[in-house]
């Protein structure tokens, strides 16, 4: 963000630090938008960004900055959403965790698929701003297995798929990978049930090896919402990925943790905070396939868990049954839906975990969980602005923020994860 005669203008592709030429796009009221045409004098932080595809693709907008600047910047963008928005002081706000190699870290891709002018298949991601598709020639965040797989797939369409009217059929590539295992599976999401389905199966198996398993979905259109579930075509329908020593079943209708490096630290910080005792009860609100649920129930006296993906509750079970795992009580439902009514029952509960999604939990989860009366609540947030909202929420209740350590899940992008943890104020009692 930088000034012009008071107005502030967000300048996409500027660093901070840049004096730049920016080509004003958009003017409101008490701000406008615009996109750097030429950088005069650069920011100390501004480096080369190494993807040929940086500025025009809608999925990196930092690349153009020294990691060390991101992490630093994300840090402060998590102080000033604090401070700004929750109207919260004197919580300790940690310096981000960065990674030791910032490139390649997601476990879980979707590549777009359309037709060129030659009819030929040809698979990428949207451009910045818009729902046109482009030729990916390689994306550094991604796993090199999901890459395999993209070009084995483009290399096999052409024989596998007659004309342009079959080939059409499909919109996506999908892969998921374990970064314990190096296995993937990889999803085609089509246009219908296509002729080409098992065949392209079979023979993406066998170009790629470490892929185990192929499904297939089904979409109303190109760049859809909302597919159907997965169907197996060919291998596996499941493969396990390890954070520290708790091993998951995951699939790729289940939500789990793009950053298995990072997810794994943070799943170390939020049992420390959590601090749960054999004796305790502990909840587990948004659980997933029970990325922090399995190691809370192993120490924990009795554990609830809430989660409304019947995807995800599938892997959760399975992953229950494997550790023999005989005190959890799982509830599918809205988590806004249930814990209220969880309140009212006043179930002892010692500790609560929340991992909602971007959107925050909202006031209505947090009065409710803070009526349960826990010793604590950890907070875990993927958006600085709804973990801020949240913790003002807590604090109205009577929790008040004490530690936050903001993750970096998404190198090169503006993404920023973070852990915090609530204790009672002073002056209320535990039942």
């Amino acid at each position: 963000m930088g000034r012009h005669e008071g107005v502030a203008v967000f300048a996409m592709l500027g660093c901070p630090g840049d004096e730049a030429e920016v080509e004003i796009t958009e003017v409101a009221d008490r701000f406008a938008r615009g996109v750097v045409t030429e950088v005069i004098t650069p920011s100390p932080d501004r480096v080369a960004a190494p993807c040929p595809h940086f500025g025009s693709c809608g999925g990196c907008q930092l690349q153009h900055m020294s990691y060390q600047a991101q992490l630093r910047h994300k840090t402060q963008i998590m102080r000033d959403a604090i401070g700004r928005i929750g109207g919260l002081s004197g919580v300790e706000i940690g310096e981000t965790w960065g990674m030791d190699d910032p490139w390649r870290y997601r476990n879980r891709v979707e590549y777009h698929a359309d037709l060129d002018e030659s009819a030929s298949v040809r698979l990428g991601f949207t451009r910045l701003h818009s729902h046109d598709i482009f030729s990916l020639q390689e994306c550094a965040l991604q796993h090199p297995l999901s890459e395999q797989i993209r070009t084995a797939a483009l290399e096999l369409m052409p024989r596998i798929a007659q004309g342009g009217k079959e080939r059409g059929a499909l919109l996506e590539v999908e892969s998921l990978v374990s970064f314990h295992s190096g296995e993937a599976i990889a999803t085609l999401v089509c246009d219908g049930k296509p002729p080409f389905l098992a065949p392209l199966a079979e023979a993406l198996m066998e170009a790629v090896p470490g892929l185990v398993g192929v499904g297939a979905a089904r979409a109303r259109g190109r760049l859809a919402a909302h597919r159907s579930p997965v169907a197996s075509v060919a291998g596996k329908a499941h493969i396990t990925e390890r954070l520290g020593a708790n091993s998951y079943r995951i699939s790729p209708d289940a939500f789990f943790q793009t950053n298995p490096k990072q997810a794994a630290r943070m799943l170390d910080l939020v049992m420390q905070w959590a601090a749960v005792g054999k004796r305790d009860g502990v909840m587990d609100l948004y659980s997933g396939v029970g990325t922090f649920l399995l190691p809370l129930a192993q120490v924990a006296h009795h554990a609830i868990a809430v989660e409304e993906s019947e995807a995800a509750l599938v892997e959760a079970r399975a992953n229950l049954r494997q550790r023999r795992l005989e005190n959890v009580s799982l509830y599918e439902s809205k988590v806004e839906r249930v814990l209220p009514k969880l309140a009212q029952r006043k179930w002892r509960t010692d500790v609560i975990v929340i991992d909602p999604p971007r959107k925050g939990c909202g006031p209505v989860v947090c009065a409710a969980a803070a009526k349960l009366n826990p010793k604590r609540i950890v907070l875990i947030s993927c958006h600085p602005a709804t973990l801020a909202r949240d913790l003002k929420s807590f604090a109205e209740q009577g929790y008040r923020a004490r530690h936050i350590q903001p993750i970096d899940m998404f190198p090169q992008t503006w993404h920023v994860e973070a852990v915090a943890v609530c204790e009672r104020g002073e002056g209320l009692s535990r039942r």
